[in-house]
């Protein structure tokens, strides 16, 4: 474990930090404490005005207790692995930027669509929280890292799932879906991007 932390610090650090928060709720802090974290934590467009940092680095350490468990399973199991393999190509701090950029791109992405009245019901305090964004985000990042010929179907996986399994509003799909597209083609322009400049400053 502690060889694996020292290989992968910023992958390691991050499920250990996410499944810490997720015992502390479900075992020590009262429901009424949990289930405030969620909301106060949540990207919906009323906590992004009044605590916009707060909302969008916290929202990326809950797990959302709507995803359910097999979803929740594997965005974790493929985050570990997807971060894990480019954090250990192209160092942590690089592996954080991309994921970084992929949450808060994805979470602007789903804000906007929500904002421009595309869903018949009010979303503003909708609870928005979760790994999926990071997990997409890292799943879009390794494509520069698998073979070429693999690139295209990999990524059109990525971005079609969420589309395919989504509930659509006319030509717009849920915004859970939009944020997980937006997170995973954010991930694949910063990763080949990341990696890019990785390999020119290495000399490879």
């Amino acid at each position: 474990m502690r060889d694996r932390f020292r290989r992968n610090p910023v992958t390691a650090g991050y499920l250990l930090a996410v499944a810490g928060l997720a015992l502390l709720m479900r075992f020590v802090f009262a429901d009424g404490m949990s289930a405030q974290i969620v909301e106060s934590l949540s990207t919906n467009t009323g906590n992004l005005a009044h605590h916009p940092v707060n909302a969008l680095v916290g929202s990326a350490f809950v797990l959302d207790p709507g995803d359910g468990v097999v979803f929740t399973a594997v965005a974790l199991l493929g985050l570990a692995v997807c971060l894990g393999a480019f954090e250990r190509v192209v160092g942590p701090w690089r592996a954080v930027g991309v994921a970084l950029a992929g949450h808060v791109g994805a979470t602007m992405a789903a804000t906007a669509v929500i904002a421009l009245g595309a869903y018949p019901v009010d979303l503003s305090e909708v609870v928005d929280v979760g790994v999926g964004h990071v997990a997409f985000a890292a799943g879009g990042a390794v494509t520069v890292l698998v073979p070429v010929v693999l690139r295209g179907p990999w990524l059109a996986v990525l971005v079609g799932y969420p589309l395919l399994v989504a509930e659509w509003f006319g030509a717009v799909p849920e915004f859970d879906a939009v944020g997980h597209v937006a997170a995973a083609v954010i991930g694949a322009g910063c990763g080949a991007l990341a990696a890019r400049r990785f390999f020119a400053f290495a000399g490879r």
